[in-house]
């Protein structure tokens, strides 16, 4: 069983990542072999605490100090106290396996490192415009280890601006930019409509989700050797 973490301030927000137990090694396998993960945009352990409790290792990416420390938010929907990200891996004792990089995962080397790397709907925000989305999506790809995955929750365009943007594709544009050669799509899925309203878009507005999981594949094995 696989979930977000729901004391997360984005916990109560949609996810498919509960998805990612059908493909990734959960339980004793995980922790005794400890696989690494790295989360973009980790914010305050949404994704990144669930996978500590599974056993994997994991480097989050993040730049908001609000989410890695902690504070306080006044929104139209109330009060909210965050409690950061270090706080709470202090907490439940996972510390030693989470490693925080406070920089833009663009300027991290793609090097093949992990065996999970995720991110959730940063590609469409605008700070992140200064690369296409084509750029984005794979340099996160390239940071995947040979038998990994990439699992990427996106938005689909749903007005005129959004879709004339480049940053919420549709699902066939998806399709284009992470079907590579050594990769296998696993799922690349519609997941309907849905009205929320959060920090930075407090007005009640509608997005669109969707979600893509892709493997890379290893390299073929060698022959095995007659005796």
């Amino acid at each position: 069983m696989l979930d977000v973490d729901h004391k997360s301030y984005w916990g109560d927000y949609f996810s498919y990542f509960p998805a990612l137990a059908r493909y990734i090694p959960l339980g004793e396998y995980a922790r005794r072999v400890r696989p690494r993960a790295c989360v973009l945009g980790v914010s305050d352990g949404k994704f990144a605490l669930p996978l500590l409790r599974a056993g994997w290792e994991v480097v989050g990416v993040e730049s908001d100090e609000l989410f890695l420390d902690g504070g306080e938010l006044d929104l139209v929907d109330g009060h909210h106290d965050i409690l950061g990200l270090r706080e709470r891996l202090a907490a439940e004792g996972l510390a030693d396996r989470c490693t925080v990089v406070e920089q833009d995962y663009m300027t991290l080397p793609a090097e093949g490192d992990f065996q999970l790397v995720l991110g959730s709907g940063l590609w469409s925000m605008p700070p992140n415009r200064a690369h296409t989305m084509e750029a984005l999506v794979r340099h996160a790809m390239d940071m995947v280890a040979p038998g990994g995955l990439f699992f990427g929750e996106y938005l689909i365009g749903l007005n005129d601006d959004e879709r004339q943007c480049g940053y919420y594709p549709t699902a066939a544009e998806m399709d284009r930019i992470v079907k590579r050669p050594g990769w296998e799509l696993f799922e690349n899925a519609d997941l309907g409509i849905r009205g929320e309203s959060h920090l930075g878009y407090e007005q009640w507005h509608y997005h669109r989700y969707a979600a893509v999981i892709t493997h890379r594949m290893p390299p073929p094995r060698e022959p095995a050797r007659e005796k």
